[in-house]
């Protein structure tokens, strides 16, 4: 973004300099990211006028493409750094963008080391240089000699005014001499990242315009990572052709991550392989290989679009969540990204559960504007409730249905465009009986994001509890689809199980209990579900060992309580859910 060099501006008891790229209070320097700044700067010029996010978006990153998180998250930074009237400066218009709300008028202009030209005694002042001629004589000034006195003040003028110029230009560069160590470059932003043109062998026209199919669609499933700043297709394809280091794009573009690699033709099956390197150290951070038949490409385009972006994000918010921690002071950020990281299903236990929420309410209260904190936070309380930790937090399933409910709708309040910040007020209404609702965010989620498993998976749920089965295994195959290994399977197996018990498919509902068993053998009502399916089926045996695991986990439960958890939507579900609920019986749940 370009700004006006002259642009100096008063807003409360603030000053901003778009020519020195500074903002101070009180005198006291402030320090904002780069774009963070230019994100300020625009608003302030608009002072009063709505300003929307595509506008803002252009305007700011003009040659890449990131997602409406950056923005998000660079209107933060700005808050957090003017304090508590943050929130009133800059607001926050639903579903359209932002308006610079506080006064706003032309700053003067500083005149660095006026103060320290003191005038001697009885002389009258001496004017600026720019009005002496070029042999040093005042305009209007007679050619009389000087005394020897009168010439002493004058040269002490002349120098002093040197002296001020020369302090006053060499501040403007960052020139003078400091006692301090030059400072570091400014760090690369996080979750950045450039995805070079897949290579190709170039034999066949067909494969090199799938592999740039498939190198723009990586692009645009990229961009929807939440905090993304994604490099333009356009930049990245100056690249196509060239052996260039991970390293050497990184310096060159500003990123953090480099993703590449290429399609080969192996026979009839076209084989894809992609790195993600860190451009700094140079080493891989992850890297994978899909195969797929040459007669059906599109079978290929399908496995590879949403899968990629997924693997990803969980790989990058593993890094990034470990940068975050070895920082010494954490910004609301780093935080997020640390309670991200924690709410992962295949790490998230009572303990990191309660450290996620813990982080979440620090960045609520440094930042009650980021609708995506208080949507995480109430999706903590989402979590107590469906893995039944409830007896661990002193708390019922209504007051943390609650909780999840009044959260979930303040962030949606604050950005229903959010598809993340959707799919936890549709999940909250799920878990709450109220999926007719439910699936309409959850659907209007996928609107948003095509490629979230996420949204998939409780979209499934959703559907199970409105007695849906049959569609409810349909989403949730595609959120398996998406994401075969994503750290919420146990989920997708015991939901999917859920729905065939719900068909009377015992076989099928035993099989995915058991795989979500395997997959995470510490979740306890999974073994309520093998235990009820192989009950079902006359496998005694089976459904008693898998009945004193649950016990053994959860000793306080009977049928009573899984049938006042009132999970299901309809009489229709309820009808189909008896089945559950006489297989336990029959393993030896008591009522």
């Amino acid at each position: 973004m370009q700004v006006p060099a002259s642009t100096r501006l008063r807003f409360e008891d603030f000053d901003l300099d778009a020519g020195c790229r500074t903002l101070c209070r009180a005198g006291q320097r402030l320090d904002l990211r780069p774009r963070s700044f230019d994100v300020l700067v625009y608003l302030a010029e608009a002072a009063g006028r709505p300003v929307g996010k595509d506008e803002l978006l252009a305007a700011v990153w003009p040659d890449v493409v990131v997602g409406e998180e950056s923005l998000t998250r660079c209107v933060s930074d700005i808050r957090q750094v003017l304090g508590e009237n943050g929130q009133d400066i800059i607001k926050t218009l639903p579903r359209r963008g932002y308006v610079f709300a506080a006064p706003v008028e032309p700053a003067p202009a500083s005149r660095v080391g006026d103060a320290g030209l003191a005038t001697p005694a009885g002389e009258a002042a001496v004017p600026p240089p720019s009005t002496r001629t070029a042999m040093g004589q005042l305009e209007g000034e007679t050619t009389a000699p000087l005394t020897r006195g009168a010439a002493a003040v004058a040269l002490w003028r002349g120098l002093a005014v040197a002296a001020a110029a020369v302090v006053a230009a060499a501040a403007l560069v960052g020139w003078w001499p400091q006692r301090d160590a030059p400072a570091a470059p400014p760090a690369l932003p996080r979750l950045s990242i450039a995805v070079l043109p897949l290579a190709s062998d170039g034999a066949d026209p067909a494969q090199d315009r799938l592999a740039t199919v498939l190198t723009d669609e990586i692009t645009v499933d990229l961009t929807r990572i939440p905090e993304s700043f994604v490099i333009a297709r356009a930049t990245a394809e100056s690249y196509r052709g060239r052996n260039v280091d991970a390293r050497q794009v990184g310096r060159e573009l500003g990123v953090r991550y480099v993703l590449q690699g290429g399609l080969v033709r192996l026979g009839d099956t076209a084989r894809l392989t992609l790195q993600l390197v860190d451009s700094e150290s140079g080493r891989t951070l992850w890297a994978d290989r899909i195969d797929g038949e040459l007669p059906d490409v599109s079978a290929l385009y399908r496995q590879v679009t949403g899968t990629v972006a997924r693997s990803l994000d969980l790989t990058l918010q593993e890094v990034e969540a470990a940068r975050a921690r070895a920082r010494p002071s954490a910004d609301s950020q780093d935080l997020l990204l640390q309670a991200r990281w924690l709410l992962q299903f295949n790490r998230t236990t009572p303990d990191s559960l309660q450290e996620a929420r813990r982080l979440l309410e620090q960045v609520s209260a440094r930042d009650p504007g980021s609708a995506l904190a208080i949507a995480l936070l109430a999706q903590t309380y989402n979590y107590d409730v469906s893995q039944r930790w409830l007896g661990l937090r002193g708390a019922t399933r209504e007051q943390w249905l609650q909780q999840a409910d009044r959260l979930s709708a303040q962030a949606f309040q604050l950005d229903p465009a959010d598809a993340r910040v959707v799919g936890v007020r549709g999940t909250t209404l799920a878990l709450a009986g109220r999926s007719e609702q439910a699936v309409e965010l959850l659907e209007r989620q996928i609107v948003l994001n095509r490629n979230d498993a996420s949204a998939w998976f409780w979209l499934g749920y959703a559907r199970c509890t409105l007695g849906r089965p049959d569609e409810a295994i349909a989403a949730l195959e595609q959120a398996r689809r998406l994401s075969p290994r994503d750290p919420n399977l146990n989920g997708i197996f015991i939901v999917t199980a859920t729905a065939h018990l719900h068909l009377g498919h015992d076989r099928e509902a035993l099989e995915w209990a058991q795989r979500s068993v395997l997959e995470r053998p510490q979740h306890a009502v999974a073994h309520s579900w093998v235990a009820a399916a192989a009950a079902n089926l006359g496998e005694t045996e089976t459904a008693r060992a898998a009945l004193a695991e649950f016990r053994r986990r959860l000793p306080d439960y009977t049928i009573s309580s899984f049938r006042n958890e009132r999970l299901c939507a309809n009489d229709l579900c309820r009808a189909q859910r008896e089945r559950y609920y006489e297989g336990l019986a029959k393993a030896g749940l008591p009522e």
